[in-house]
């Protein structure tokens, strides 16, 4: 006579075999999911001190700008950015400092800057 019990572990039914191939289809999947993740991650400065988009690129001299956007801009591509109290913002790009010279002026009780020069290059 066979023992029941060998017989099961041999011989699952169709739930136990079903949950077993859920389960590892479930890992197989994450699994994937995780390597995808590690090979896809996006480099990030290389310094973290530094933009990461030329502001040569980002700003324009002669473009007018308000006052949250200019923020807004130049901390979405530069961290640690300096606003000095002369109307210019110390940027540092590939190693080396660059300088945003702007002019402030009031538009409707609106605080707004022109770009004056970026990185001593002034509009033509």
């Amino acid at each position: 006579m066979t023992d029941s019990s060998k017989r099961l572990r041999w011989n699952p039914s169709l739930s136990v075999l079903l949950s077993r191939a859920v389960g590892v289809s479930w890992a197989l999947i994450m699994a994937w999911l995780f390597i995808v993740a590690a090979r896809d991650h996006h480099p990030v400065f290389s310094s973290h001190d530094e933009c990461g988009t030329n502001p040569a690129d980002i700003l324009r001299a002669g473009e007018l700008l308000e006052e949250s956007t200019l923020r807004f801009v130049i901390a979405a591509h530069c961290s640690n950015a300096l606003y000095l109290p002369d109307e210019r913002i110390a940027l540092r790009f590939g190693g080396a400092p660059v300088d945003v010279e702007t002019r402030k002026f009031s538009v409707a009780g609106a605080t707004h800057y022109k770009i004056v020069s970026v990185g001593g290059e002034a509009e033509p």
